[in-house]
């Protein structure tokens, strides 16, 4: 699969103006032959901080923003992973949407690990997704999530076979990010790609180093911390090493230990 990675500042609070840039985005991808654009987080509403923010950007997954961008993913013959503050029942969630060339929404994630402050403004997450494209079985995560190994652990027990990360990740985090970027990767043998914001949204810096990673933990593509859409092949028709298999070869028991552990802590 042939996939851009959308490394983007956008503009807080202003949903017009990034959705016509992420459709923008597709286009160029497209010419360019890419089958897939991943976004960062939050990437219709800017990084949101402030409840009057939130109130203002937080739409529904059916919303006209969402719409238009499933119409140009149509147009343009291209999937893409687009992330938005969701309203539903009253409760905001960070989501993220997978949304195929067709203009399907295939999955719909909400991020599960809240971040700092976004504990006040956000509902956590509940489920896990990992579903059906044109390319094989992939999950998602977003952000924070990344810095659980579980998250990616049950996705690739689920059968995903390529995980997609949006990221809003800031200064001094970039060391953070590369870790365990490679360390997902590695761990469950899976490639992983995150794309994350760039610029400034007082107090946050946010660092770029958006990348794709293959299954061995190597880097594929990594970005500087400016502003920029890049492509690159990656294979989920891997080889994996069969003496490592850390999946199989997991003692099994380990979860319920977790679990016991977790509920008596």
């Amino acid at each position: 699969m042939k996939i851009t990675l959308a490394q983007m500042q956008p503009d807080v609070g202003d949903l017009t103006a990034n959705v016509n840039n992420i459709c923008t985005l597709l286009t160029e991808a497209s010419r360019n032959h890419s089958e897939l654009v991943l976004f960062p987080e939050l990437s219709l509403s800017g990084y949101v901080t402030n409840q009057q923010t939130l109130e203002e950007t937080a739409i529904s997954d059916n919303d006209d923003s969402i719409m238009k961008i499933k119409q140009a993913c149509n147009q343009n013959n291209i999937d893409a992973m687009i992330s938005f503050p969701e309203l539903a029942e009253e409760n905001f969630y960070i989501t993220s949407l997978y949304i195929d060339h067709n203009g399907e929404v295939l999955a719909k994630y909400r991020k599960t690990h809240l971040f700092a402050d976004e504990q006040k403004l956000f509902t956590k997450g509940e489920d896990y997704p990992v579903f059906n494209t044109q390319f094989g079985k992939l999950g998602m995560m977003i952000c924070y999530d990344l810095e659980f190994p579980e998250v990616s652990r049950l996705l690739k027990l689920q059968g995903a076979e390529m995980i997609l990360i949006s990221t809003a990740n800031m200064q001094p985090y970039e060391h953070h990010q590369d870790v365990y970027l490679m360390s997902r990767a590695l761990e469950n043998e899976v490639p992983v790609a995150i794309a994350n914001q760039v610029g400034i949204n007082e107090p946050h810096h946010f660092f770029g180093h958006s990348a794709v990673v293959d299954h061995n933990g190597q880097f594929l593509l990594k970005f500087g911390n400016v502003a920029q859409a890049q492509q690159v092949n990656v294979n989920l028709n891997i080889t994996r090493d069969a003496d490592l298999d850390y999946v199989n070869n997991l003692h099994s028991n380990i979860y319920q230990k977790l679990s016991s552990v977790k509920e008596s802590v």
